[in-house]
């Protein structure tokens, strides 16, 4: 189209140009043309812009379209056009025919120069088109690598944690961690997968021995040590396992420890090893010394878990839903100045062998403690409720639980509701009518 362009303008030197010029200036052609060019090049530059703007996810430019091309080229005319038309008439006073030639030939020339600098505005705009595209092609592809990467991480851990070797596993656990740590946007997946193997079923060990029948000496003792090969073998394994679990429950509690004060926690920034807004799914999980202390949870289910030994639960804060419905608790249940956010639910769980601490705890959202049982001391002392608080049909099996008689301690019920003595011992919670002590 250039050639075509220069061409033209050679003859239009060599032959009479005044005449087409005053017709176009008669005519008003030249701010047409000027519109023209103007419209041109803000449309090309827009298209530019929507095709290169970050919502492009292609990995290579689009093919530009026939019109982007026309645009272009009208661009390119118009600005010889417009150069061609504002200096040639210019030249038509000059003496001799000669050198009045010789300056039209330069003012093709100029016009040209200007023809070609619009052409290299265009050129430039689909240089930087194409550097945009190559840097979000590069991007791309190297999100798309780490994506791979973290994906075969991913898998090899999961795969550690089906190993029957209880070291293969553990390196599985250390392996979820790390990559936890490295890449934020896995962490809740991470935590499922954790949580997930903590809800296997298993079985703590024990050193108890199957008892041998009436036999002689020599032959009993001989049964009972061939009975205890199979039963060391699982207990040693169950030993294994053991650790390992505990392995998964420190490495949840250590990327859910909230170090910030309660008061300071929508204020400060978290520790880097804090994974804030993970949420918890531990329903029917085996959990054993479970340490919780100072954690911070976006929602937990803790639904039919057991809790052999101690369940730490001070100073935890839960976001919004706690569910502990029929958890058992085996040992100390702590969750004194603790903070529910959101619904706190223990109904039917039991709770026995140390006691239920709720001392100093928050809870912002109803508080369901229906038919849970109590074997030991149950304090709720300074707990401050601003929800409903259902204790309904819950169950206190002694009046006077063992920590009352070794520590002095007895049962502190939330405001609003006692102990009504049942025929066979203990008793069942109520709720205190306020009426009957009203006076008259």
């Amino acid at each position: 189209m250039l050639i075509a362009i220069s061409v033209g303008l050679l003859l239009v030197a060599v032959f009479s140009w005044h005449r087409l010029a005053a017709l176009a200036l008669r005519i008003q052609i030249v701010p047409l043309l000027l519109v023209i060019a103007a419209a041109a090049c803000a449309a090309a530059a827009g298209k530019v812009y929507r095709r290169t703007r970050p919502q492009q996810e292609s990995h290579s430019a689009p093919p530009i379209r026939w019109w982007w091309a026309v645009l272009a080229f009208t661009a390119v005319g118009a600005a010889v056009w417009i150069s061609t038309a504002l200096l040639m008439p210019q030249t038509d006073g000059i003496r001799p025919n000669l050198e009045r030639t010789k300056q039209r030939i330069d003012v093709v020339r100029t016009s040209l120069a200007a023809g070609a600098g619009v052409g290299a505005a265009v050129t430039v705009l689909l240089a930087f088109r194409r550097q945009h595209h190559h840097e979000k092609a590069t991007e791309q592809t190297e999100h798309d690598a780490t994506e791979r990467r973290i994906t075969e991480l991913y898998t090899q851990a999961v795969e550690q944690l089906g190993s029957s070797q209880a070291p293969v596993r553990l390196g599985g656990l250390y392996a979820l961690e790390r990559l936890g740590q490295t890449a934020p946007t896995h962490r809740q997946t991470i935590v499922d997968v954790i949580c997930a193997y903590l809800r296997m079923p298993y079985t703590p060990p024990t050193d108890s021995v199957p008892t041998g029948q009436s036999l002689p000496a020599k032959l009993y003792h001989a049964a009972q040590a061939a009975r205890a090969l199979p039963h060391r073998k699982a207990n040693a394994e169950r030993r294994q396992e053991l650790q390992v679990r505990m392995t998964a429950q420190r490495i949840l509690a250590a990327h859910l420890h909230d170090k910030r004060p309660q008061e300071e926690q929508e204020l400060v920034t978290p520790n880097e090893r804090f994974w804030e807004g993970s949420r918890i799914d531990l329903n029917h999980a085996t959990l054993i010394d479970f340490d919780f202390r100072n954690c911070h949870m976006a929602q937990a289910d803790f639904r039919d878990a057991t809790f052999p030994g101690s369940a730490l639960f001070k100073d935890a804060t839960f976001d919004d839903l706690a569910n502990f419905t029929s958890s058992a608790f085996d040992g100390s249940a702590v969750f004194t100045k603790s903070t529910f956010k959101g619904s706190a639910r223990f109904a039917d769980s039991t709770f026995k062998n140390g006691g239920a601490w709720f001392r100093e705890a928050t809870f912002d959202d109803e508080a369901v403690f229906m038919y849970a049982t109590f074997d030991d001391i149950a304090s709720f002392k300074d707990a401050t409720f601003n929800g409903d608080t259902l204790f309904a049909g819950a169950r206190v099996t002694r009046l006077v639980p063992p920590l009352s008689n070794e520590m002095g301690l007895s049962h502190e019920w939330p405001p609003g509701w006692t102990v009504s003595p049942a025929p066979g011992g203990g008793g069942t919670l109520q709720e205190v009518d306020t009426q009957q002590h009203e006076e008259p």
